[in-house]
């Protein structure tokens, strides 16, 4: 029998015993059992439409600041190393200093894209540091979404305070949904201070791909209590799927932490989710490639300066592959955040790393998404 009716069959199997167990009402077995019966789902259904989902070069438009001799260079490099045809390479003219674009800068730049957006084209890569916002809501989440201040905290129905915002039409969405005509277009920020650090992330991504790899996930409850309110998934997530395709996953409790982190000098790191201002000992870590790191936290996509609180680019030189941050106060809603119980199985299961990063934040308008798009560790086999 052909592994793909197996894991079928095993997963009616599974399922139909689930369905056996809930007319007895034994729920203690139900939460052990539903996971794995997702899990198989998933995995045969993500296999049946794998092909579909397989991107290449040739699915990216890249968009370049034609002033900005930067954003150039690395539009350039990563056009040649991910065979990006030229008639895909886009030179926009956008303010170098402005960190945010009104609303008729914005409109302008939809208009300057729009012809350029052939039924191939499902990833839209800006090589720019800024601007990072349109208004109130992320450049990359204004590029795939549309600008929407329902999308936004404040908007014409909340003036202040904390509050949720639409939801993502591409959360959790399945592969064959993600590659409906018109295709959805993911889009995500690649940069870095220097044309050495873009190089050097471009390089991982590509070495990420078909990898296989081997090393742990820490999903890490910080003894900042306003910025761990993930920890719930964490826990979850690791309690019921402890390891897979040789990664390890650690629950990490450093609530009553001093200093420093539990996660240090470690060797062989694939996914790190934290949540605090400023992450401590990054930097001692050897990340595989591949990976993908962030931390909850108001301000982590302003920017790439040292100011302030932690930006997600410093992921990215401590040898993460992508990031996401916020770009404005968001308060610590974990929806607005990366949901690790969504992320790791898309990505191990074949995703793309952008499209299993999107898929995995439900209210994404105010987070930006930042690293090598293509990069794709895992096939769905």
């Amino acid at each position: 029998m052909p592994i793909f009716r197996q894991r079928q069959a095993l997963a009616g199997l599974l399922l139909f015993k689930a369905t056996f167990i809930i007319r007895h009402r034994d729920i203690s077995v139900i939460k052990r059992l539903l996971p794995f019966v997702l899990l198989f789902a998933m995995s045969f259904s993500i296999q049946a439409d794998d092909t579909h989902s397989m991107l290449t070069g040739k699915n990216v438009l890249i968009l370049y600041k034609k002033d900005d001799i930067l954003s150039k260079k690395i539009a350039a490099y990563y056009a040649d190393k991910r065979s990006v045809p030229s008639s895909q390479q886009l030179g926009i003219q956008l303010d170098s200093n402005s960190s945010t674009l009104s609303r008729s800068q914005f409109n302008q730049l939809e208009k300057t894209i729009q012809p350029h957006l052939s039924k191939n084209i499902k990833v839209i890569l800006l090589t720019w540091t800024k601007p990072y916002r349109v208004k109130c809501m992320s450049i990359t989440s204004a590029v795939t979404l549309g600008f929407d201040e329902q999308y936004c905290s404040h908007n014409a129905d909340h003036q202040t305070g904390c509050h949720p915002t639409k939801n993502s039409p591409l959360f959790n969405i399945s592969r064959s949904k993600a590659n409906q005509s018109p295709p959805w277009r993911l889009s995500m920020m690649l940069s870095g201070e220097n044309f050495e650090q873009a190089k050097a992330l471009i390089d991982r991504g590509i070495e990420a791909d078909g990898s296989d790899p081997v090393g742990d996930a820490y999903l890490v409850r910080t003894q900042d209590a306003n910025r761990s309110t993930r920890w719930p998934i964490f826990k979850q997530l690791v309690s019921l799927w402890p390891r897979y395709k040789g990664i390890t996953l650690h629950y990490v409790d450093d609530r009553y932490r001093v200093k420093g982190s539990s996660v240090n000098h470690k060797n062989q790191l694939m996914f790190y989710f934290t949540g605090l201002p400023q992450v401590p000992d990054i930097n001692t870590n050897h990340y595989l490639p591949g990976a993908i790191a962030d931390h909850l936290t108001s301000a982590g996509g302003n920017g790439i300066g040292e100011g302030g609180q932690m930006k997600t680019y410093r992921w990215l030189e401590a040898g993460a592959t992508a990031s996401y941050g916020t770009v404005i106060e968001p308060c610590n809603y974990p929806e607005k955040f990366p949901n690790p119980r969504i992320l790791l199985p898309n990505y191990m299961t074949g995703d793309h790393l952008i499209q299993a990063y999107w898929k995995s934040v439900q209210q994404p308008g105010e987070g930006l998404f930042v690293g090598e798009p293509l990069a794709r560790p895992w096939s769905a086999k």
